[in-house]
């Protein structure tokens, strides 16, 4: 596994770095989001921890460009006092966040957990899952809308899929984030918000025989309509 490391204090990056090599992951170092942006473009890597506060291209316009043309896992750093740039960036496509200062372990442990599910092969015979004219293929994780694949990231296919393997049933905030996200996750609820606004973004403006409802007071459930 190939980590992108892109914080403009080289402290971050000894840290992290020395984690990653002790687990046998290989790692390159950004300290900007332009360089971050070049490196992407010319290397292949696995997941990308991205801090906010950069010099010069903010952490949360390089999610941004990092979204217009990839899916690739990103984990956010951010201080304390950054809580609206942290949900800026679940909007635009972050997987996780992480707030400074962090043990470097949680860091692996995220990194870990998320590329787990990435890599993650289902049985060949496991079945397709629809509701309405979406399908998603759990052995490729691809989501299609017809014969239109739509690019979701790691953690919008893993909600859709909850939602298909529970249709018409009401999902808390709660229980969403559990399984999404993980019983550990120090994040709060408004998370799965974000998650939600993200996906329904990417859906056809067209009917397309399902929707993701807002049930007041309760949470979310999907259900096919005519």
């Amino acid at each position: 596994m190939n980590i992108l490391i892109c914080d403009d204090h080289i402290a971050v990056h000894e840290s992290i770095s020395a984690y990653l090599q002790a687990e046998h992951m290989e790692f390159a170092s950004a300290f900007n989001g332009k360089q971050a942006l070049l490196m992407l473009e010319k290397g292949k890597f696995d997941l990308v921890i991205l801090d906010i506060m950069l010099p010069g291209l903010f952490g949360t316009e390089v999610c941004r460009q990092i979204r217009m043309s990839s899916t690739i896992p990103i984990i956010m750093l951010s201080a304390k006092g950054e809580e609206m740039d942290r949900i800026t960036g679940l909007e635009l496509g972050a997987d996780d966040y992480i707030t400074k200062p962090f043990s470097p372990r949680e860091v692996i442990i995220r990194i870990k957990t998320i590329l787990k599910r990435t890599h993650y092969a289902p049985a060949p015979q496991a079945e397709l899952l629809q509701a309405g004219k979406m399908t998603i293929n759990p052995n490729t994780q691809e989501v299609y809308i017809e014969e239109q694949r739509i690019e979701f990231t790691v953690k919008e296919i893993e909600l859709l899929t909850l939602f298909l393997y529970n249709k018409g049933k009401i999902l808390s905030r709660e229980q969403i984030l559990n399984k999404v996200w993980g019983y550990d996750y120090p994040g709060d609820t408004r998370a799965v918000d974000h998650l939600i606004k993200r996906i329904r973004k990417k859906f056809p403006k067209e009917p397309a025989g399902f929707e993701i409802k807002s049930i007041y007071g309760m949470g979310y459930k999907l259900e096919t309509v005519l």
